[in-house]
C-alpha cells in the first residue's frame, strides 16, 4: 500500500484526485489533503508519506516553495500543474513526474506506478538528487536551467548544461557530447531535449544533431554548410535550417 497526501489550494481539484485514486488506485491510501504548503509541511512531517501530489501554482507561495523546507526527501513527488511551461520544463530538467491538469485517468495510474517503483533503494539517492538539481535551476534569477538529469543504463547523471557542447541522435537514443570528449547515452531520442535545450541556446542544425551555440567555434558555407564546434567535431547544417542559423549567429 502506497501512502499519499494531496496538496493543492483548490477544494475541487483535491476532492476530484481523492476520487480518481480511490477508484482507479486501489493501492493508494489518502492520509490527507492541505490547501497550502503552509499547512502541508506539518501534515507531512506529521503523516511521513511515501508519495506527495503537490499543486505548483498556489497562492502564498508556489508548490516549489514547499521543497525549500526538506534538505533530505524521503517521499515522491508528483507535480499537478496547468500548462505552466515554465515549470513544466524545470520539471523535466530534474526527470521529476508530474500531472497536467485535468488530470487523465490512465497517465495518473501510469505516474502512480512508477512512484511504487521508486520507494526505497538506489532511487532514493536518485531521488535526493532530482530534487536538489531542480532546486538548483530554480534558483536562477534569468529562468535558464543549469543541470539537467540524464538518465542512463547505470543510473541518472546530472550535468551541468554549459558542458553539453552537442547532442546526437542514434536511433531511439540520444548522445550527449560534454566538454572533455566525454560522451554520455541516455536512452530517450533526441526529440525529448529538443524544446528543453531550445530554451538553453541550442539550436538543432538538422534531425540527428543538436548543437550549443555557446560553443560553437565557426561556420563552414556550402549548400547547407556544416559547424565547426568547440570539440573540433563538424556537424552539417541542413538545407532548409541554414538560414534559421544563420540569423541565429547573427550572420547577414
Amino acid at each position: 500500500m502506497l501512502t499519499t497526501i494531496i496538496v493543492d489550494d483548490e477544494i475541487q481539484s483535491r476532492e476530484t484526485l481523492e476520487r480518481m485514486l480511490i477508484n482507479f488506485c486501489p493501492d493508494v491510501q489518502i492520509l490527507g489533503k492541505a490547501p497550502s504548503v503552509a499547512e502541508a509541511v506539518p501534515l507531512i512531517d506529521d503523516q511521513q508519506p511515501d508519495l506527495v501530489f503537490l499543486d505548483i501554482e498556489m497562492p502564498g507561495g508556489n508548490g516549489f516553495t514547499l521543497l525549500e523546507h526538506y534538505e533530505e526527501f524521503p517521499f515522491e513527488v508528483i507535480f499537478t500543474t496547468a500548462h505552466d511551461l515554465y515549470a513544466i520544463n524545470a520539471i523535466k530538467f530534474a526527470a521529476l513526474d508530474y500531472l497536467l491538469k485535468p488530470v487523465n485517468i490512465k497517465e495518473l495510474q501510469e505516474a502512480v506506478k512508477r512512484a511504487e517503483k521508486k520507494i526505497g533503494g538506489k532511487e532514493k539517492e536518485d531521488r535526493q538528487q532530482k530534487m536538489e538539481a531542480l532546486k538548483a535551476n530554480l534558483t536562477q534569477s534569468d529562468k535558464k536551467f543549469n543541470k539537467i538529469a540524464l538518465p542512463t543504463s547505470e543510473g541518472i547523471d546530472f550535468i551541468e548544461v554549459e558542458d553539453i557542447i552537442r547532442v546526437e541522435a542514434e536511433r531511439s537514443y540520444s548522445n550527449f557530447h560534454l566538454k572533455g570528449r566525454k560522451k554520455i547515452m541516455v536512452s530517450k531520442p533526441l526529440s525529448e531535449y529538443e524544446s528543453l535545450l531550445e530554451e538553453c541556446n541550442f539550436f538543432r542544425t538538422h534531425k540527428s544533431h543538436m548543437i550549443n551555440l555557446d560553443h560553437l567555434k565557426k561556420y563552414v558555407k556550402g549548400k547547407g554548410g556544416y559547424v565547426i564546434m568547440e570539440d573540433d567535431s563538424h556537424v552539417d547544417v541542413s538545407v532548409r535550417r541554414k538560414e534559421s542559423l544563420l540569423q541565429r549567429i547573427g550572420y547577414k
